[in-house]
């Protein structure tokens, strides 16, 4: 596997990168809605369920940072990052033939270590090309990429049955290995970097902190929502209804980022995004019609929208290039990866414990911890005086 030729690479950069993030983003519009739904229909536990999707966090939170740099020392790294897709993509298959508890715990490490540094790697790309095509208008395509498979997978689950969850996402991730092994991967944003160089400074390591106690929060959503839709009496076609429009309005955002971040000072974009994530956490846990659940999931586009805009547009601008992989590699190691294992482990345990509505009020709870660590104790500055 050969990248083309670095003048045809120029023209097809962006047409290659949006179609990775369909592509991509569509394997987790399938994997995120209903994973808990689909371990939940074969048995298992709330408990169990989240032990399981932990998993996949704990390889981002472990894994990244060595995936990372393993990737920057290599030079056949689009055969790598193709090899790690192919191996995420075929590795749910046994689970449509066997439901051991051990199984499912080696099938979701093979699927959480291949998949661990993808998203740092290509979000660099994107965030390099800035001065082309906005991040957020890059990223938009992932959001369509999502909308298109929580709204299938919902109904080939529907239809034709429980394991079509693990055809679906296979399928999609297949495909997007081909516009992953025709990008160049020789930036400088990947070349290695001595010990001294990639040492993270006080404030890049707070606002970290606080940004992980926020996303701690998303895996009682991606986790729960479609068990909270079926405690409703609503079927999962309509639950891949209420993550589609999420997505919509998060799409809304990703078009007018740039404009958003010219206007918006990042620290009240950041705190606004996750209080308004919060509200919507305590609305999806006390409501039970559709409409209720349906209008409510239009917050998905500030409480991840418009925070992902932040994030990225102070990575972009405000951290120097020495350490703009190593932001994108904490952002989503650690952020996501804690984050999401806290969260994972914690809202299984509540679910058990209580019931589904306790759930999202606890979600709610993480995101005022959240609100209250980064208003009071981290400095961030807007974006537009950063300079690296």
């Amino acid at each position: 596997m050969t990248d083309m030729p670095a003048k045809d690479h120029d023209r097809h950069i962006i047409p290659l990168l949006a179609s990775f993030y369909f592509l991509h983003y569509a394997t987790l519009g399938i994997i995120f809605p209903l994973s808990g739904y689909f371990f939940k229909e074969r048995g298992f536990t709330g408990t169990e369920i989240g032990i399981f999707l932990a998993i996949f966090p704990f390889a981002k939170f472990a894994v990244t940072p060595f995936w990372t740099e393993y990737f920057s020392r290599i030079s056949r790294r689009a055969l790598f990052i193709s090899f790690c897709i192919f191996c995420s993509s075929v590795s749910l298959i046994p689970l449509a033939f066997f439901n051991s508890r051990l199984l499912v715990v080696f099938i979701m490490i093979i699927f959480a270590f291949s998949r661990a540094g993808i998203i740092p790697v290509m979000d660099s790309i994107a965030v390099s090309l800035d001065g082309r095509i906005p991040y957020g208008r890059m990223r938009l395509f992932g959001s369509m990429g999502f909308i298109a498979t929580s709204i299938t997978a919902g109904f080939m689950i529907d239809r034709f049955g429980l394991n079509s969850f693990i055809w679906t996402f296979m399928t999609a991730g297949l495909l997007s290995i081909i516009p992953a092994s025709r990008l160049i991967y020789d930036r400088p944003v990947f070349r290695r970097k001595s010990a001294h160089e990639k040492k993270m400074t006080p404030e890049l390591t707070l606002f970290f902190v606080g940004l992980t106690l926020y996303l701690t929060s998303f895996s009682f959503l991606s986790n729960f929502l479609n068990i909270k839709t079926a405690a409703a009496g609503l079927s999962q076609t309509q639950a891949g209804y209420m993550w589609s429009i999420g997505v919509v309005s998060e799409i809304i955002f990703f078009y007018f980022s740039d404009r958003i971040t010219k206007t918006v000072p990042i620290k009240t974009l950041i705190l606004a995004s996750i209080f308004l994530g919060g509200i919507r956490y305590l609305a999806t846990g006390f409501a039970d019609s559709f409409i209720t659940l349906f209008l409510f999931s239009t917050f998905h586009g500030f409480a991840y929208g418009t925070f992902h805009i932040g994030v990225m547009s102070y990575i972009h601008r405000c951290v120097p290039e020495r350490l703009k992989l190593k932001a994108q590699t904490m952002y989503s190691g650690v952020g996501y990866g804690l984050g999401t294992i806290i969260g994972s482990v914690v809202s299984g345990v509540v679910y058990d414990i209580a019931n589904v509505r306790m759930v999202f009020v606890t979600a709610f709870f993480f995101c005022i911890v959240s609100i209250i660590i980064l208003y009071l104790f981290v400095k961030i500055e807007d974006v537009n005086v950063c300079k690296n």
